[in-house]
């Protein structure tokens, strides 16, 4: 039974799907997300209609294989490392939760990239820079699923003069301590959402050579200023030897 066609739909223990395309959106802050539930808008708000005992046959799981904001030239790893969600593998199991919500605060940065050594090998020809954005992220995980462990005390009375005695240290009319584990089911939207902003600032990346002369007159600028403070140091100290003869 999937249900009525006035209430949500329920689904079946797992169902999957793969998604590919791309999305334009404004320059401001927002998220887009593969959720549970059917999508709707009810007084200027977007929200997901389901069946609250369906959450648990949601998988979550999910494998990113390429995200991107704007044209991916592959130039990021080159000079910042992995910055980027391509290939993140996420699974659920009944050990972490079953299922839950997968949360992406993504910070996107506008990146140009510029001159011939930077961008030579993907740029066309007469083409001085490139233009896209580059991305951070960091994630977080809510397991719909949650372990809580009650405890409970069962009187144990005293007999043949004798009073019980809990881990502790307590004693009188006697309790014994017993833990009840169960798993409580979190009030979430299980799914995964992509949370961005957008800085107010951009970024201009270039690939410059030093020449090696350039190099051996920073090292030699080095040498220099380390010899000019060490003869300080050395004159400081000697005018304060001769200060210490002249007070004898």
């Amino acid at each position: 039974d999937r249900g009525s066609k006035d209430g949500p739909k329920r689904m079946s223990r797992g169902e999957g799907c793969s998604l590919s395309g791309y999305m334009t959106f404004k320059k401001n802050a927002g998220n887009f997300h593969i959720a549970m539930g059917e999508g709707v808008e009810r007084d200027g708000r977007h929200i997901h209609q389901f069946v609250p005992e369906d959450a648990p046959n949601f998988n979550a799981s999910h494998v990113i294989h390429k995200l991107s904001f704007g044209p991916d030239y592959g130039l990021d790893e080159n000079v910042m490392g992995r910055t980027s969600l391509d290939g993140v593998s996420k699974i659920v199991t009944e050990a972490n939760g079953r299922t839950g919500l997968f949360q992406y605060f993504i910070k996107i940065v506008p990146t140009t990239y510029k001159g011939e050594e930077m961008i030579g090998a993907v740029a066309k020809p007469g083409q001085t820079t490139l233009e896209t954005n580059r991305y951070f992220f960091t994630e977080r995980f809510r397991p719909l699923m949650i372990d809580i462990i009650d405890e409970e005390h069962h009187e144990l009375g005293e007999k043949d003069g004798h009073a019980g005695a809990h881990v502790g240290g307590g004693t009188g009319a006697g309790t014994h301590a017993a833990q009840e584990h169960h798993q409580v089911q979190n009030a979430l939207l299980p799914g995964v959402f992509f949370v961005y902003e957008i800085f107010p600032f951009a970024v201009e990346v270039t690939r410059q050579s030093v020449p090696f002369t350039h190099l051996l007159i920073r090292i030699m600028a080095t040498v220099g200023g380390t010899f000019t403070v060490m003869g300080q140091v050395l004159n400081l100290l000697g005018d304060g030897k001769k200060q210490k003869r002249r007070g004898r």
